[in-house]
Formats: structure tokens, sequence, C-alpha cells
């Protein structure tokens, strides 16, 4: 490899301009022609050679500026006294552009397209005549006819014509338009039937009656394909029947297997091993509607969960979904025993921003330090994310960041109102085609009630695989005299500020590693407890098997208290972050 490199390398240094070019005064142009006429491999002693590589450059040039405007340019091939290839250029006057008019050739009796097409052409006069520019002109309008109503549009010969005499050049822009065309009703045409027609109109991008969009057909042909129910959508304009505009929108489609069953598994040294699930079936009630139930057997939390997703509900996009389920939690910090149920309403605000909005009611039997009891609590959770990130398994660049708010109410064995606020974000810095450097932040607050008057699943803990690796789960949280066994034990806090730092180097396409840094602590007091922030570093290993990251992490404490162990292992799938 290295030696291949290295003749490469010594290829590339001796390769020459294919000739000389002379008469040229502006520097730019310059460097254009001698970019245009190219390079030869190196220089040639041979007459008959480089008498021929004049001729080519000289071809070159003359495109260049023909295509530039400069069609009084003068172009002369030759050898030098060195018998070396050489092209003396007289470029002339650059020609501007006179006169622009767009010609529409419609069937009889046919619409004309009006000013909003028209307007898409950003060609104007008294500019200077570019190829470019016409050819931009060009796919602009035809873009424009085909968005518009007449899908058939394609360019005609254009007519070119250079006034000699006063350096100008009139431009008439010729196009076919085809028929006007309006979208009709969309059909089932094939393929799938199990999904309500009523369901696969209301995700038209269109109304009937529109003007067709062939970039609304594509977005169509798109949203069907995101169904999880299908597996491969099109949708296409119905053959012609008469010679109305309306044209309905045949829409085929292919089913995915209405049912899926997914196993994973997972363990960290400070998490104990765990089993997970799950079983899914679509389209339950002919509108995409998904049923999921989920059942997970782990060492800290052992439970089951049915979940219903009606998707682009009411409007497209536009998300509900309904859970409910128990859960049996052993940790360090508390036992909890609890049922709960929840609505949430989600939906994009832009491209990249996307709102929810919800309810959640849980009964929780709670075990910790604080002894033995039962709460109830009825929140209203609320969030704000902004993700541009390219991957969601493995990502490489862009930023996530997300802001979570849940008012809520606690009533049995006490009564409080309280708002459980939390802020993260993470982003990438990419340093080379290989590495990039991984950072994230997070930061909650408990307002409004102490930590022992919320169930033990609402207080903040820091410590583990998912906050800070080289430390016990939940390990860096508060810690008070438990009744249960009169020993000091994780209670949860108020607060909690976390950051990590990632180097990530993709050695091959299988094959990557990772440096990092983690610290953070969970406080009992709103204010975080800076003076007992700690930290953690390791290495790990990533393996890509096509779908994400296989994760495999080992950290140290690294400024460890007295009982903390000194090495953990964490197994996972996907980035940390």
């Amino acid at each position: 490899m290295a030696v291949s490199l290295a003749a490469l390398a010594s290829a590339a240094a001796m390769a020459v301009p294919l000739a000389r070019i002379e008469g040229v005064e502006d520097p730019a142009l310059h460097a254009a022609l001698m970019n245009a006429a190219g390079e030869a491999p190196s220089v040639s002693e041979n007459r008959w050679r480089n008498r021929e590589r004049a001729r080519e450059a000289g071809e070159q040039i003359r495109r260049y500026l023909d295509s530039e405007g400069y069609f009084g340019a003068l172009v002369d091939p030759r050898l030098d006294e060195a018998q070396q290839p050489l092209v003396r250029v007289r470029p002339g006057a650059r020609f501007t552009i006179a006169e622009v008019r767009l010609s529409f050739d419609t069937p009889q009796g046919g619409r004309p397209p009006g000013e909003e097409v028209r307007a898409a052409a950003s060609l104007t006069a008294g500019g200077p005549m570019r190829a470019a520019d016409i050819i931009a002109a060009e796919t602009a309008l035809v873009e424009a006819l085909r968005n518009n109503g007449w899908p058939q549009a394609r360019p005609d010969e254009h007519a070119i014509t250079a006034n000699h005499l006063d350096n100008s050049v009139d431009v008439e822009l010729r196009f076919i338009t085809g028929p006007f065309l309006r979208f009709g009703q969309p059909q089932l045409a094939g393929g799938l039937a199990d999904l309500s027609e009523s369901y696969i109109a209301s995700l038209a991008p269109f109304e009937p009656g529109d003007p067709v969009s062939l970039r609304q057909l594509n977005t169509y042909t798109q949203r069907l394909q995101g169904l999880s129910g299908v597996a491969l959508a099109e949708t296409r304009l119905a053959p012609e029947e008469d010679d109305g505009e309306m044209r309905p929108v045949d829409v085929r489609m292919e089913p995915a297997p209405r049912h899926r069953l997914q196993l994973s598994a997972r363990y960290a040294t400070t998490e104990g091993p765990g089993t997970e699930a799950e079983w899914t079936r679509r389209n339950m009630f002919r509108r995409d509607e998904t049923l999921i139930l989920i059942g997970r057997v782990a060492q800290l939390n052992t439970g089951a969960e049915a979940v219903l997703r009606l998707p682009h509900w009411r409007r497209f996009a536009q998300n509900l979904e309904f859970g409910g389920g128990v859960a049996i939690e052993r940790t360090d910090a508390f036992d909890q025993d609890s049922v709960r149920a929840r609505a949430a309403l989600s939906r994009p605000v832009r491209d990249t921003i996307f709102a929810a909005i919800g309810v959640e009611a849980q009964s929780a039997r709670i075990t910790d330090a604080a002894g033995r009891r039962t709460l109830n609590t009825v929140s209203f959770p609320l969030s704000v994310a902004y993700d541009n990130r390219d991957d969601i398994l493995d990502p490489r660049s862009g930023l996530g960041a997300e802001i979570n708010l849940q008012p809520g109410y606690t009533f049995g064995a006490a009564s409080n109102q309280y708002v459980r606020a939390q802020i993260g974000a993470r982003t990438y810095f990419r340093t080379s085609e290989t590495t990039l450097i991984a950072v994230q932040g997070r930061m909650g607050g408990l307002f409004g009630v102490s930590a022992s008057d919320v169930p033990a699943d609402l207080r903040f803990y820091a410590g583990g695989g998912g906050s800070v690796r080289g430390y016990g789960y939940q390990a860096l949280s508060p810690r008070v005299i438990s009744a249960r066994t009169g020993q000091l034990e994780p209670f949860g806090g108020r607060s909690l500020v976390e950051g990590s730092v990632e180097a990530r180097w993709r050695r091959s396409e299988r094959l990557g590693f990772v440096a990092f840094i983690d610290g953070g602590v969970a406080s009992s007091t709103i204010e975080p407890d800076w003076s007992d922030v700690r930290y953690g570093a390791g290495l790990g290993v990533r393996y890509y098997p096509g779908f994400g990251p296989l994760r495999v992490d080992v950290a140290t404490p690294l400024n460890s208290r007295s009982g903390d162990a000194p090495v953990h292992l964490y197994i996972s799938i996907g980035q940390a972050f």
C-alpha cells in the first residue's frame, strides 16, 4: 500500500500543463483556461506529440470560451521556439444577453404557463452570456412546469442568435409543455388492500383538483413507503381515459410482515444482565396502527408494557400513542412496584424540531431509605426536541437537543405539586475522515418538592452505563441511612449535572475504537454540588455489523471513593450518545 501511494504521488508530481497559454491578460480568465486545457502526464520532446497536445488544448479552450460567451475569440494552437505546445488566445469581447424570450408549445386549446412558471427562469437581459446559465434556466423551467400542472413538459430546441456588431445575444428558450393536468382522487390499483382507502387518501400532500406536481407525487410515495405496514410503495398518474384535466392517482403497495418479534440482551458490571422481547402487530385497524407488547427480565427492572401507536392521527406526521405497563424495580437506591398508564401526542414543528404533550398516571409502592409508602402521581409531560443528526445509532455530524418539563401532582402518603425539568444536548466535531469528537451534557432539577415526596423514578441519579461510566449504577446519587438496612444507600436527588467527551476512531468499515471521559453528580439540593462531581475514563471497541455499532466499554473511576470498584464493563447496542 505504501509503495502504491508513493507511486501515485510521484505521478501526480510529474504532471504538467497540456500547453502554455499566451495573450490573456486577465489572471482569472488565464487560470480558468489553464484548468480547461488540462494536463499531460509529463513533458514530451516529441514534436508530433506536442503538436497534437497543442491542438487538443486549443479545442478545450475554444469550447470553454464559447461556453462563457467569448464568441469572437481567436485561438491559435502551435509550437513555441522550444518545440513545446503553445496556444495563443485573443479572447475579444464577452457577449451579453440583449433579450430573453420564453416560448411554450402547448396542445391545441391547452393552457399556457403563467407568470409563476416564467419567473422560475432567473435569466435576465444585460448579463453575460454563459452556457451554464442557459442550462440552469432550462432546468428550472422544466422543473417548474412539471410541478405546476404540466408533468410531461420537456425542453425543445432553443434559439440563440449572436450579433457580432454589438457583441450581444438574443436567447429564446423553447419548451413543449404537454397537456395541463390536475390531481384526481388517489385509488388503490393493486398490492396491499388492508389499509383503508380513506386513510391512504388522507396522506396525500395534495387535494383533488390541484395542478399535478411530480414533486408532490414523489412526496406521496415517500409518505406511503414510511408506513410500518408497507414494504414497498409506488404512485403514478392513472392512464388517460378522456380529454379531461383530472387524472386519478394509482397507488400500488406491497405489505410488510404483519408480525415481528425482536429479542435483545445487554450486560454491565454495574447493572447486571438484562433481556427484552418485543412483539409487534402492524395495521391493527386498517390505518397503520401498531400494537407493541414488551417484556423485560433484568436484574434491576422486570416488567411488561403494551403500546398502541396511531400514526398520522388527524393530520400527517401527528402521532397519538397510548401505553401502559407494570414494573418491578430492585436497585441499591430503592425498591418500587408500579403500574402506569399514559397517552401522548407528538408532531414535528419544523423539519428538525419536534414537540410532544401527554398525560401520565402512576401508582407506585416504594421501599427506600425513607421507609415504605404508596404514592400516586398524575403528570403532564411536555417536550421540545431538535435533531439534525445524520444517524441515530451512529451519528457523525449534527446536533441533538431536548427540553423536558413534567409538571405533576402526587397524592397518597404525601400530597405535593412539582415540576421536573431536564435539558440535554449532544454534538459531533469531525477532525478527519476517520475520527471525530463527540460531546454531550445534561442537567436536571426537581422543583417545588423534596426528593422523598415523589416516586423513586422521578428523582435524579448519576452513575452507570448511561451516565458516568466507571461508577456503579446510581452510585453518584445522594445517600442516606436506609430504614431497611441501617446502611448508607443511594436515594436520588433534586438536581443532576452530567457531561461526556468521546474521541471516536473508525479504523475500518467494521471496526472502531473510542476513548472517553465522563463526569457528573446528582445532588440533594436544587443547586448541584459541584465539589462532589466524579469523573470516569475508559476505552471502548465498536463493531459495525451494518445496522449500528455493537458497543463494549471498559471504564475506571478517576477520583474514586472508598468502596468504588476499579473497573466496570458495559455491553450494549449503539453509541453512548
